[in-house]
């Protein structure tokens, strides 16, 4: 972990980080909360192993109705703000978001790992790269940008800012960005503290609440117009790998588990606390 007294807090700049929950960092400012770890390289090198077959999810690519079942009512909300244009998803994995936006938008989206851009490219017919999306222009997008989702990944970028920044720079004025995280200021992670679900770094680096969040965005160019929790859909298998082999270290039982639970076998929750925010570009970004 960084020496916490020289970390500048993505979200106000302060500096003098302490810790929190024994394992992160908290900024007295504004209660950003942060893994601080570093180097970056190295959390992108998670993500290009076998982070979805076995490093975190047990099969991605099996649980693709799952996943759907998800995007569906996330695309409903991006529709109901903006019907059309070019669309761009940061963090894209297979591309099964970007499967379903195809009939509505011209898309085009960004991923680490080269197994699930090859899939998203070979497979479905879609525009996904591995490029550095901080590189991108908006000529190499092929033109500004109506709308960005970020579905689940920005606690795992080690400087979100940048990226949204980026985005803002990327979009039309007034053009809409959609993000799910973990919000740690809800009840459940409250209650949790240090065993709440969504605490585990090096995978996810940053744990924003709504606060937070807001503050964030406004900072890079971007005006909050709605937050929401959202329920989430996951396979039985899914969990209980989670759980047993990942949490737990259990995988004979997780093992033994799946002769008796069918692939197919899941169910939708919300526990409100998943935070889905909707925001406007109203600047560039810094």
């Amino acid at each position: 972990m960084t020496n916490a007294a020289e970390i500048p807090c993505l979200v106000c700049g302060r500096t003098g980080f302490e810790t929190h929950l024994d394992i992160l960092l908290r900024c007295p400012a504004c209660g950003f909360v942060t893994a601080g770890l570093e180097p970056p390289a190295e959390a992108r090198r998670l993500y290009e192993g076998d982070y979805f077959t076995g490093g975190e999810y047990l099969d991605y690519l099996a649980d693709e109705g799952f996943f759907k079942r998800n995007f569906r009512p996330r695309l409903d909300a991006v529709r109901r703000q903006c019907p059309g244009g070019r669309l761009l998803e940061i963090g894209a994995a297979y591309g099964f978001f970007m499967d379903l936006a195809k009939e509505s938008f011209d898309t085009v989206g960004f991923e680490v790992n080269p197994e699930a851009v090859r899939y998203a490219r070979e497979r479905l017919g879609l525009d996904v790269r591995c490029d550095d999306f901080l590189a991108a222009t908006t000529e190499s997008v092929g033109g500004p940008i109506d709308v960005a989702v970020m579905w689940d990944v920005i606690e795992h970028l080690e400087r979100p800012d940048r990226f949204l920044g980026h985005i803002a720079n990327l979009s039309k004025p007034g053009a809409c960005l959609f993000v799910t995280t973990g919000d740690i200021g809800s009840l459940v992670a409250r209650i949790r503290g240090r065993t709440w679900r969504m605490i585990h770094p090096p995978s996810h680096l940053h744990y924003f609440s709504r606060k937070t969040m807001t503050r964030l965005l406004q900072r890079t160019g971007f005006e909050v117009v709605d937050v929401r929790p959202v329920g989430v859909a996951r396979s039985l298998r899914q969990i209980l790998y989670s759980v047993l082999a990942l949490g737990l270290g259990m995988k004979p039982a997780y093992t033994a588990a799946t002769r008796v639970v069918p692939a197919t076998w899941g169910f939708t929750l919300n526990t409100y606390d998943i935070m889905q925010v909707t925001a406007r570009c109203v600047s560039p970004g810094p």
